[in-house]
């Protein structure tokens, strides 16, 4: 029986052992259970009573550890001086999900959004009848941010949002070198949680679309501001240029003289010596229009 003891113990501490503290917690009630602290407890002891006026409470972390230890919980830590409670709304955010959902899925082709978390910045006891809602135009890059609302009397109500969910971005196979041309040989597509980027994710690898402006490392996530459209010509390259009209078709070679994408206007010079003003149509092709 006592080794039994000794190993329930053993374990109970384990489980908590090396628990990290975060800075603010939104409880049920108004009051703060050990469960609302670590879940895994089961704990029903009360640790603080929040203020009914207030809805929330902000305690010393060394008290609540404090407090912890001597419950038995030990080996908890956190990086915060202030632990932060706060009382959860009884409010229906429907709405707002349902926004925030349709601009996630908008910007990203394959994405699977797995939960997403609301709450007032303050505490509200209900949400207004009519309101406008807004949200920064770059919000979409991170899973995490705050959603604002306008009521018709002008005033403002702000929330904060976590969203988990899963997405395909293209990740680098290999260092890429400025100007390489960005395929399945030197890319991939892979499944990740959202988190932050720095830019839209390129979530497609488009044959003959995109080459790298600069140096990319392998296993990085490339966004829009790391590609460029690709030279379909090359200066110096040997270009097959046509000429179209209603009754002729007139197709001959010319010299690059600079780089061109599709549908840009680039300078050829022919055997003759001539320049020319072409459009790039595809690979090492051009027309005159």
């Amino acid at each position: 029986m006592k080794l039994l003891f000794i190993l329930f113990f053993t374990l109970f501490i384990n489980l908590y052992a090396n628990t990290q503290l975060k800075s603010n917690y939104v409880v049920e009630k108004s009051y703060v259970l050990v469960s609302d602290i670590l879940p895994n407890s089961n704990s029903e002891y009360k640790l603080f009573d929040i203020n009914r006026n207030r809805h929330s409470l902000r305690v010393k972390t060394k008290n609540l550890l404090h407090k912890l230890n001597l419950l038995g919980y030990k080996n908890i830590s956190s990086k915060h001086n202030y632990t932060q409670f706060t009382q959860k709304s009884p409010i229906n955010t429907e709405k707002l999900e349902l926004y925030l959902r349709e601009i996630y899925e908008k910007n990203y082709k394959d994405i699977t959004i797995l939960n997403i978390s609301i709450s007032p910045r303050s505490y509200l006891s209900k949400m207004p009848p009519e309101y406008e809602i807004s949200l920064h135009p770059k919000a979409h890059l991170s899973n995490k941010g705050i959603i604002e609302i306008k009521t018709d009397d002008n005033k403002k109500i702000f929330f904060n949002y976590h969203i988990k969910a899963k997405l395909s971005v293209i990740i680098a196979r290999e260092t890429m070198q400025k100007d390489d041309e960005l395929s399945f040989l030197n890319a991939k597509k892979e499944s990740i949680m959202l988190k932050k980027f720095r830019s839209q994710p390129l979530q497609e690898i488009k044959k003959s679309k995109f080459q790298v402006k600069y140096r990319v490392k392998k296993g990085s996530i490339i966004t829009t501001r790391d590609v460029t459209g690709l030279f379909l010509v090359r200066r110096g390259a040997t270009v097959n240029v046509v000429v179209k009209d209603s009754n002729i078709f007139i197709s001959f070679t010319a010299k690059a003289k600079q780089n061109g994408r599709v549908g840009e206007s680039i300078k050829v010079v022919n055997s003759q010596g001539k320049i020319l003003k072409v459009v790039v149509t595809a690979k090492n092709s051009a027309e005159i229009k």
